[in-house]
């Protein structure tokens, strides 16, 4: 369909296309997708998830709903060095749901809160969209990953604030307590998982410059947010392999099948979407609708709220890199004409991108819930509602209240970032 609409209605030699197609796909910014796919998938299968579900469960396990608590933490934590939901809801969940309905928990309580929890693995950087969303926009990827951590710190902690008023008014049992040696033995445990999110970190944004008597440390990052992908893969094989022993070496070219699968779709949902893109762009659509809101006068608060909307009503139907490739060009002169900034957009981009993941009919994570649990999708659905309100509540205020988001990019990168 594409290809017709280029012969019968382009008016430019059809060997542009081929020429910005293959300029895109080697963008440096979308190398990193391939990488944090893989680097997912080996983590999904190295037994990291069931050592940070070890060491949540020592920090909130007591609470009523502990083990909720547990699960949403696992989540937030795994999602650190994931940048995948689908990822974060199987690895966590397949651990976490099975062992909360043995101690009591209601199905619905116990499925609706991990599945919604998992859609934190796009929000908490490091994060697929946030790439995808960086190579449209030509926003710097390492101020989306540092813009994400409040908001995905904020949603999951609003999760974990309902499940623990629903579960004490349900009367769930919690954990028992740990003692501060247990809870030092499980992070151990723990350790060279979570130390993945703070090499990210720590490699992209690097040391503040300082100091110290005779010494000065110059700071700044070691490597950018692609060559962190590439550390991802490298580290969670060395630690899968080597320290934790969970896979072999054989098991790697398995894995690097299952990804090459993901990639490859993936890549054919961002080459289809430039096509379309390319056409509304040569069309002067995004121009064309930047003008229509400032001839019409629209208030930011207005604008962002329609985005919303039409973003809620798109996740509905479409996974969220179509949507980001599609949508986001059109918008995104609005946006700058608003003076919106374009950090802070998004970040409520990929909100919106999280509620797509847990509402029908194309939600991959009630899919991935429905599997695990061998439910209904109806049924998955039913359980995850209440905390799918949580998400648009949370929505509602990173929209609104744009320091959210832009605070730390502010103080990496001064007023003016």
């Amino acid at each position: 369909m594409l290809l017709l609409t280029f012969i019968f209605f382009g008016d430019f030699p059809l060997f542009m296309v081929t020429q910005r197609l293959y300029a895109n796909l080697t963008h440096y910014s979308l190398m990193a997708v391939p990488f944090f796919i893989l680097a997912g998938k080996i983590m999904e299968k190295g037994g990291i998830a069931r050592r940070l579900i070890d060491f949540a469960n020592t920090l909130v396990g007591r609470f009523p709903g502990g083990l909720a608590l547990t699960g949403i933490l696992a989540c937030m934590f795994f999602a650190s060095i994931s940048g995948s939901s689908t990822a974060t809801v199987a690895a966590i969940g397949s651990i976490i749901i099975p062992g909360m309905l043995e101690r009591g928990y209601g199905r619905n309580f116990a499925v609706g809160s991990i599945t919604t929890a998992g859609a934190l693995g796009i929000l908490i950087p490091p994060s697929i969209a946030m790439i995808i969303y960086g190579f449209v926009t030509e926003i710097s990827v390492g101020k989306l990953f540092i813009a994400g951590i409040i908001p995905g710190i904020f949603l999951g902690f609003s999760l974990m604030v309902v499940s623990f008023f629903v579960a004490k008014k349900r009367g769930f049992k919690s954990e028992k307590g740990f003692s501060w040696r247990e809870k030092f033995r499980a992070f151990q445990r723990a350790f060279w998982s979570l130390m993945l999110p703070v090499i990210v970190v720590v490699g992209i944004y690097g040391f503040p410059e300082m100091t110290i008597g005779p010494w000065h440390f110059r700071g700044g990052g070691i490597f950018t947010p692609t060559e962190a992908a590439a550390v991802c893969v490298i580290y969670a094989i060395i630690v899968s392999v080597f320290i934790y022993k969970e896979i072999r070496f054989r098991d790697l070219f398995g894995l690097i099948l299952e990804a090459a699968n993901t990639i490859a779709m993936l890549m054919f949902i961002i080459t289809a979407a430039m096509l379309f893109g390319f056409i509304l762009t040569n069309a002067q659509v995004p121009h064309h609708i930047a003008q229509w809101v400032i001839a019409h006068r629209f208030s930011t608060s207005l604008f962002l709220l329609m985005v919303n909307i039409i973003l809620f009503f798109a996740g509905d139907f479409m996974d969220p890199t179509p949507i980001i490739m599609i949508f986001i060009p059109v918008l995104f002169p609005a946006v700058l004409a608003l003076g919106i900034d374009p950090v802070h957009f998004g970040i409520i981009v990929v909100v919106n991108m999280e509620m797509g993941l847990v509402t029908p009919p194309i939600g991959m994570n009630l899919y991935v819930a429905s599997a695990i649990m061998d439910m209904p999708l109806y049924d998955v659905l039913r359980a995850a509602l209440p905390w799918i309100l949580v998400i648009v509540f949370v929505l509602i205020v990173i929209t609104y209240v744009p320091v959210i988001s832009t605070f730390l990019p502010k103080l990496m990168y001064g007023a003016r970032y």
